[in-house]
């Protein structure tokens, strides 16, 4: 048995269209691990129904021009069943799956209560991943931001019109249509300026995704009239169709949305409305379409968090296909309770007030009856519970912060210092906690003197957000120290900050995102890392450095794993400073944080998962070549050392997460603050003798001319032409780089 397809007000093969849609959605997140073109359909149809609804409001003669009312109706429709599951995917994911819970979590719970999830998943870098077991369980709602903002602009713009147009013969609709598709080629442009396929923030961009609602409210407009013979209806809603259904197995790349690609499930869209009756269409009204369609949002809403806090709880990287069909089910399930009995209950089921209703007057009289009264209390839940979720973001920082400062005792947490002589007390609860350590940022990115890799080539950050200069140590030290380059330099940045205020240094960060300072010819860094390479080189030179602290090495693929090598890029940087004779100090790379498979895994997440220090950690075999690389290409240079600190992080087969009682990292290849500091005795025994050899270079009685040249200390060593590109070179262990 079938509903008609179309009707005067209400085309029901559309609601069929979007159980399609939905069904493609959830069946690709679950079991093909990438995107269906169903959210693209959902956005047109949303611009579709709610714009077209807004425009033939505002052509009323006696519309109300309260922006209040349909602000107030969006809500009652949206907000109780996000909230809800919201609230519950919080709860699971502390349960069940606490090492899902980071400051980008916390952030994306309070973006996604105010619609602008889709801007903080930009902010955040956060690719649209396939389903696993460190994919963020927000990630999907971007759309509902997207199409949050989507809705507020409808309103505005149809209130906007009809307020213009109030005292003109003119229509609303009439007027909107030529706006609407200048908005829609416009939008289209931009979402299409980097071709087929573009950055991962065009994904989530507003001005990107526009076209696709516009494109709806257009054919609000002008749909009814594009008249296609009905002997060409069926045949346009099957190719429509096929193109609906097809599009995640043509296209793969979540890259090529909302672009020209996106055309081809839009396209397919666009032929189903414009071809409504028939025999097709008739089909598309089914009672599972139908249903599908009622229970859209909900199921949108839980199917993926339930996907990802159970693929997480249960330590599989991706979700099984039994996993995915018990998923299916219970999503199903929850979305029909959620749309029975939260939806459609608190939904505004009055028709929009006009210019000369009195709405105010009869929702306080419909507070007097027992259903009335059941919409009150279930909104007051509702705003609870919307308080509660906006709580965990401040609640978090606040926790963050009051950890942000703790430095550890060392002789509770000795850190590195256990692999050199310390005792490691037993029975105690490492440090930092595991769930809070993500959250805990070097000083230098806490007052935003790291420089995003986004920024120009250019820039340099100068002051902190509080408007001091960006110098830590001891800012009135002479002895002048540089940390320079990316990331893995800056994670140092907590202990030399504490040891520069007591041995009496200053600390001079020139640090950027992703990008370790590179310089010659064959850079393996980006075009705006290398220019930017170069300024801060110059830096160095101006500012006099006495000592350039940085990296030596880098694991030996691009995607981290080991054994590890020196880029010929930090070789041109340190002729460069031979050149300078400017002095360096260099840390050879931490181990990176992969599975037994190879993929990537963070340290945090696994340890909170599994409490195994060991399973969590890395073999040394699997990071590390057998000898430090980076310390044969510095023994060929003066008043240059190569730090090894595989030991400070491994035994002889082991790098566990562990170290004398603190947690070693903060994710997947970035050390914490506190295993930096516990470091501090360690990089004191090296950088105390460039500061003892400057004082001794002061105070030297001056040299006759006819003196003998001094005897060079340097062991003899490989040119270091002979070492490019770079690869590990035998050098023999606990030599040249030990602290004395």
């Amino acid at each position: 048995m079938t509903t008609p397809a179309t009707s005067f007000r209400y085309r029901f093969d559309l609601d069929g269209l979007r159980g399609i849609a939905i069904a493609l959605v959830v069946i690709y997140h679950v079991f093909v691990g990438r995107v269906s073109g169903g959210v693209d359909v959902f956005l047109l149809l949303s611009g579709y129904f709610f714009l077209g609804s807004q425009l033939r409001y505002a052509d009323k003669p006696n519309a109300s021009f309260n922006p209040w009312w349909p602000l107030w109706r969006t809500l009652r429709r949206l907000a109780p069943a996000l909230v809800l599951t919201l609230a519950a995917t919080f709860l699971l994911v502390l349960w069940l799956s606490p090492q899902l819970l980071r400051t980008e979590f916390a952030q994306q719970l309070t973006a996604t209560v105010f619609y602008y999830q889709n801007w903080e998943l930009a902010r955040q870098h956060a690719d649209y991943a396939a389903a696993s077991a460190s994919t963020s369980p927000l990630q999907h709602l971007w759309s509902m931001a997207v199409q949050g903002q989507f809705y507020l602009a409808s309103i505005l713009f149809a209130l906007g019109l009809g307020l213009l147009l109030r005292n003109r013969r003119r229509s609303v609709r009439s007027v909107a249509g030529p706006v609407l598709i200048v908005i829609t080629m416009a939008s289209f442009a931009y979402a299409s300026r980097y071709g087929f396929y573009a950055p991962a923030s065009n994904y989530y961009d507003t001005l990107a995704r526009a076209w696709e609602l516009s494109l709806g409210g257009v054919l609000a407009i002008y749909g009814a009239k594009a008249y296609v013979p009905e002997r060409l209806r069926n045949l346009f809603t099957g190719i429509g169709l096929i193109a609906v259904v097809t599009t995640g197995m043509i296209i793969s790349d979540s890259t090529a949305y909302p672009g020209p690609l996106s055309l081809l499930p839009i396209g397919g869209a666009v032929l189903i409305i414009i071809s409504g009756g028939s025999r097709i269409s008739q089909a598309m009204t089914s009672k599972v379409a139908l249903w599908l369609g009622d229970i859209a949002y909900s199921l949108y809403l839980w199917h993926w968090p339930l996907l990802i806090v159970s693929t997480s709880w249960l330590n599989q990287r991706t979700p099984p296909w039994w996993l995915g069909i018990s998923i299916i089910a219970i999503s199903l399930l929850l979305a029909d309770l959620t749309n029975r009995f939260v939806e459609k209950p608190l939904r505004q089921s009055r028709k929009r007030p006009l210019a000369d209703d009195m709405p105010v007057n009869r929702a306080l009289a419909s507070l007097r009856t027992v259903a009335g009264k059941g919409r009150a209390a279930g909104g007051v839940a509702v705003g609870l519970v919307a308080l509660a979720v906006l709580s965990v973001l401040p609640l978090w920082m606040n926790q963050i912060n009051n950890r942000q400062e703790v430095t550890l005792d060392p002789d509770t947490y000795p850190g590195a210092m256990a692999h050199h002589g310390a005792k490691t007390p037993s029975g105690i609860e490492p440090q930092p906690d595991t769930i809070l350590v993500g959250g805990l940022m070097p000083p230098t990115s806490i007052t935003h003197c790291f420089i995003a890799k986004q920024a120009d080539p250019d820039h340099f950050t100068e002051e902190t957000k509080d408007g001091e200069p960006c110098i830590f140590g001891d800012p009135n030290a002479e002895f002048n120290v540089y940390l320079v380059g990316g990331s893995h330099a800056e994670q140092w940045s907590s202990g030399l900050d504490k040891l520069g205020k007591e041995m009496g240094f200053k600390i001079i960060p020139l640090l950027r995102q992703d990008c370790p300072l590179e310089l010659g010819p064959n850079v393996g860094v980006s075009p705006e890392c290398a220019e930017w390479s170069e300024l801060a080189f110059e830096k160095i030179v101006d500012g006099e450095a006495d000592l350039v602290i940085s990296n030596t090495t880098r694991p030996g693929t691009p995607f981290g794993y080991g054994p590890d090598a020196v880029p010929e890029g930090y070789i041109g940087f340190w002729e460069r400073l031979a050149e300078e004779e400017i002095p360096f100090l260099g840390l050879r790379d931490n181990p990176w944080g992969f599975d037994s498979a190879g993929n990537p895994r963070e340290f945090d997440e696994c340890y909170v998962a599994l409490e195994d220090p060991i399973e969590c950690g890395m073999p040394r075999e699997k990071v590390y070549a057998p000898v430090d690389p980076g310390a044969v290409v510095l023994s060929r240079f003066d008043n240059m050392i190569a730090v090894d600190t595989s030991d400070w992080f491994c035994d002889s087969t082991h790098c566990p997460v562990i170290v004398g009682n603190v947690f070693v990292y903060r994710d997947m290849h970035h050390i914490s603050n506190a295993f930096s500091d516990s470091a501090m005795p360690l990089l004191r025994s090296y950088i105390q003798p460039f500061m003892d050899g400057k004082e001794q270079k002061q105070e030297a009685p001056e040299v006759p001319d006819d003196a003998p040249a001094p005897v060079s200390s340097t062991a003899t060593a490989p040119d270091v032409q002979e070492l490019r590109p770079a690869v590990p070179v035998p050098y023999p262990r606990g030599g040249a780089g030990d602290p004395v």
